[in-house]
């Protein structure tokens, strides 16, 4: 197994840019090295010069993948050819192995990694063209009707597995073990495999290997889990978890902590992100009383939603190792919350993002900006509504993912669009949507942007917000 995603943002160390944050997981990366890594891979495309298709307002088109077939094969092929990827994926994939595998599988989970999944794809059919070629993961789950439909989708990949795909992933490699010429085969009979059953039981141990770990900053090394597939609320309009993972199924708390423990025995690992869609508040609480019970001592983040009981149990949470809690508050106004089908007001928002934050559990505040028929008044005072809440919290223990509202594939919204929205189109491998966004979005994405990365922050609009309740750290 190659993990290039590390491999590559390691050519981007450098310990005068580190950068100090007290969240876990996700929000903790040093986000300058991540965007300047993430700016030399989309640069190095060849697909700046090219033109986007169905572009929405403000996105950046190679990010986003917002390009026609013909236009991206064509960088695709430019870059197997090229002095650039081919190099790179030659030394750190291809040169590491001393005969062809059987399979090479590459899990596809957004559309940042299409262009480079694409290449890879391609150079395995040039240099081992014996392999049978295997595309899984969340983003090929979600394009999966187009890919079934539209063979384009499919040039160089043999099998499409869709949904979590580990288990028939693994009968694949012994099928193949047992008949080899059952990858030669499976290219005849078809080229997207039936998903597996939604909502069957899981291992919560992630598998990797000793030699992965090493290539990460063991300082910092934060390891991703999941403890259930679906989401318990599972009505957000903009979200496509529905689709993905339209089963939700249960918690087991010994199971967590049995997972846990064994990576704590076997690796020393005491950073973990739970990346479960919705982790209630009665999940983390049964969750920490099996820490502080029975241990170990770890430190943990989880996304959760607004609600005013956990409040009471912040600091028994931070006591079990809660460091970061991520709430989906999305907008604080009316309007958009009716939109969004998640409503709550204001007063709970501030209630338990401070209350977490008063614990030391440092809160992620997820917002979204730039709703159909939202002006820039009101997202200004959404903004200066969190550039508040910072200020009344203590210094560092809030932290914010600050979006503009996406139209994506497999969302409601996209089913059915509200009064007024126009969708234009999307590209093949795109996520979202071209559509009629309020005109100002692309100037206060930049905003944004300089908020998320700590630059010197924008003078708003200020004065009270109706319904906000003031409260000091």
């Amino acid at each position: 197994m190659a993990d290039l995603n590390i491999i590559y943002l390691n050519d981007f160390r450098d310990a005068e840019r580190r950068h100090s944050s007290y969240a876990l997981g996700d929000h903790g990366k040093n986000r300058a090295v991540v965007s300047a890594a993430a700016a030399r891979l989309f640069d190095s495309s060849g697909l700046r010069s090219r033109r986007s298709s169905y572009l929405p307002d403000g996105a950046d088109p190679v990010a986003g993948m917002h390009y026609g077939f013909g236009t991206l094969d064509a960088a695709v092929t430019e870059a197997t050819r090229g002095a650039v990827w081919r190099p790179w994926l030659v030394e750190h994939l291809f040169s590491r192995f001393a005969a062809a595998p059987t399979v090479v599988g590459v899990s596809l989970m957004g559309p940042s990694q299409v262009f480079l999944a694409l290449v890879i794809f391609a150079l395995a059919k040039e240099l081992w063209p014996a392999s049978l070629t295997v595309l899984g993961g969340s983003h090929a789950t979600l394009l999966i009707d187009d890919i079934t439909r539209r063979e384009a989708y499919r040039r160089h990949i043999d099998l499409v597995l869709q949904g979590h795909s580990e288990r028939r992933f693994g009968d694949l490699l012994d099928a193949l073990r047992a008949d080899p010429g059952a990858g030669r085969r499976n290219r005849v009979q078809g080229s997207v495999l039936d998903a597996a059953p939604p909502g069957a039981d899981f291992d919560y141990l992630p598998l990797f290997g000793a030699d992965q770990l090493r290539l990460y900053d063991t300082e910092r090394l934060t390891l991703p889990l999941q403890f259930t597939r679906g989401c318990a609320y599972a009505r957000c309009t903009f979200c496509t978890y529905p689709v993905v993972e339209p089963v939700r199924t249960p918690f087991a708390a010994g199971r967590a902590r049995a997972a846990i423990a064994a990576l704590v025995d076997s690796h020393g690992i005491r950073r973990f992100s739970i990346k479960d869609s919705l982790f209630t508040a009665p999940m983390m609480r049964e969750l920490a009383d099996r820490l502080s019970g029975e241990g170990p001592e770890i430190a943990w983040s989880a996304t959760t939603k607004a609600n005013r009981g956990v409040i009471r149990h912040a600091s028994k949470l931070a006591a079990a190792g809660l460091a970061t809690v991520e709430i989906g508050v999305e907008t604080i106004h009316r309007s958009g919350q009716e939109l969004f089908d998640k409503r709550a007001d204001i007063s709970l928002l501030e209630d338990v993002i401070l209350g977490f934050a008063e614990s030391g559990v440092t809160v992620v505040v997820n917002l979204i900006f730039g709703l159909p028929g939202e002006r820039l008044a009101d997202a200004e005072r959404q903004l200066s509504w969190f550039l508040d809440l910072q200020r009344r919290a203590p210094a560092g223990r809030i932290d914010g993912s600050l979006n503009m509202l996406e139209i994506v594939r497999g969302s409601p919204l996209e089913a059915h669009p509200p009064p007024g929205v126009c969708l234009y189109g999307v590209a093949p491998w795109a996520y979202c949507y071209a559509w009629n966004a309020p005109p100002w979005r692309s100037g206060f994405a930049e905003v944004l942007r300089d908020v998320e990365l700590a630059r010197p922050r924008p003078e708003l609009h200020e004065g009270p917000v109706s319904g906000s309740r003031r409260r000091t750290a």
